[in-house]
């Protein structure tokens, strides 16, 4: 009687433990951190079997939402969290909408050791910079003469699709040119070649502003950004130090991004554009004269002129409220710079 008594209780735990996993929410089988970046708008699904949407939720894009989990590894729905979402706030994404990022990726283990950020001087102190310039990458056209780098590779695969569709930091420059490397060591300045960029001083960036920085600046693949803030960042004297200096960057560049200027760039992939009509699509989307301080840049890759760069000048104090109109117009006239361009597709050509 002792062994059916034993027996009973197993097989009554064995219904409770069925019973409890039966009535548990589904959640993702692999647990996740960081965030996951919408490149588009996308469906949110309560149920991503019977694709049910309470609230018709869509991402937005550009945005960073909190990660939970993906449905197994590898696999083609990452869960999210969407706050304010109806029924339920954890909702399914297509993997194909956008990229799962955490921040630690931007300080991943060397086996070199880096220079700690201790060993830069804090660079709060002077005037913040009202002189700078914004300069945006087309990073197909970087990628074909660079196409054994790490962010290179990736969208060459197919990986960046975001990156192939709008412009991409390179830098913001206090000007004038020159003004570079404020309060950092000779030692710290002699590592600062692309071999060593990842051994530099790490800038302090918030998570929120590391997962956007992954997105709008594709290099920080090859630690560009640690680059960019010993050479030029260091120059701007933001009171928020480096998170207020990529802040500023990312606020600029989405609102570039975000303009009838860039749709036109993307409208015409594979073709020719004049520098006239690309400084006129500046002054429609930020006002008169505004595209009259847009430089354009370009390289010859042997047989076609691509747009490389644009380089956009401004003056006055940028904050999140900073009108970029008024920010150009108010700097000194620029030089178009090439006056014909292709714009390259993404993949080697």
């Amino acid at each position: 009687m002792r062994y059916m008594v034993l027996s009973v209780k197993v097989f009554l735990g064995l219904v409770t433990a069925l019973s409890t996993l039966a009535n548990a929410p589904a959640t993702a089988q692999f647990k996740l951190e960081g965030h996951f970046i919408a490149f588009e708008p996308c469906e949110a699904y309560q149920s991503k079997n019977k694709l049910t949407n309470p609230g018709n939720v869509l991402t937005i894009p550009r945005h960073a939402y909190d990660a939970v989990g993906q449905n197994k590894s590898n696999g083609d729905f990452f869960l999210v969290r969407i706050p304010g979402a109806p029924v339920t706030e954890d909702r399914w994404i297509s993997a194909s909408c956008g990229k799962h990022v955490v921040a630690s990726q931007f300080n991943p283990a060397q086996p070199e050791s880096p220079i700690p950020s201790s060993a830069l001087p804090i660079t709060n102190g002077g005037t913040e910079s009202t002189q700078n310039l914004l300069t945006l990458s087309w990073q197909p056209a970087f990628c074909e003469t660079r196409p054994s780098k790490t962010e290179c590779l990736d969208l060459n695969a197919g990986l960046l699709p975001a990156a192939s569709q709008q412009l991409s930091i390179h830098g913001l420059w206090p000007q004038p040119r020159g003004k570079e490397y404020c309060g950092v060591s000779s030692p710290v300045r002699a590592r600062d070649t692309p071999a060593t960029w990842h051994q530099l001083p790490a800038p302090q960036l918030d998570l929120d502003t590391a997962d956007e920085l992954s997105v709008l600046m594709p290099g920080t693949a090859s630690h560009l950004h640690h680059h960019e803030w010993i050479k030029h960042g260091t120059c701007y004297f933001g009171a928020g130090g480096s998170d207020e200096y990529y802040d500023d960057t990312l606020y600029l560049t989405s609102l570039i991004n975000g303009s009838a200027a860039v749709d036109l760039l993307t409208a015409n992939v594979g073709r020719q554009l004049t520098a006239t009509a690309i400084r006129n699509a500046f002054d429609e989307a930020f006002g008169g004269g505004a595209g009259e301080r847009v430089t354009i840049k370009c390289t010859n890759d042997g047989s076609r002129i691509l747009l490389t760069e644009l380089w956009f000048y401004l003056s006055g104090e940028i904050d999140e409220e900073s009108s970029l109109g008024d920010l150009l117009r108010a700097a000194p006239t620029a030089p178009a710079g090439c006056l014909d361009v292709l714009i390259d597709p993404a993949g080697l050509q």
